[in-house]
């Protein structure tokens, strides 16, 4: 038991090592953006937002298309990755 969660704590880190890595070299090499149903759900969104404001009359800036989109590694399942071991 001791040794798989010992196994466990540092494969935990080195995912964690890992995946700032990926994060650093080669995120910043791809211009990903919202998949076609985000972006049509915000839309939609959007479209029931303008027509509540219409009745009260004001108004906001539409999207223009698809957003940029990156790896959020500020997250609590990355944040809580090195508990996991403790925890078991």
């Amino acid at each position: 038991m001791e040794d798989t969660l010992k196994f466990f704590d540092d494969a935990t880190v080195i995912l964690g090592q890992t995946i700032h890595q990926f994060s650093q070299t080669t995120c910043k090499y791809f211009h990903t953006m919202e998949l076609p149903h985000e972006y049509a759900s915000c839309g939609r969104q959007e479209a029931a937002l303008a027509s509540k404001q219409a009745v009260s009359g004001s108004t906001n800036a539409v999207q223009s298309g698809p957003k940029h989109k990156k790896l959020n590694l500020n997250t609590y399942k990355y944040h809580a990755l090195g508990d996991y071991p403790n925890s078991i």
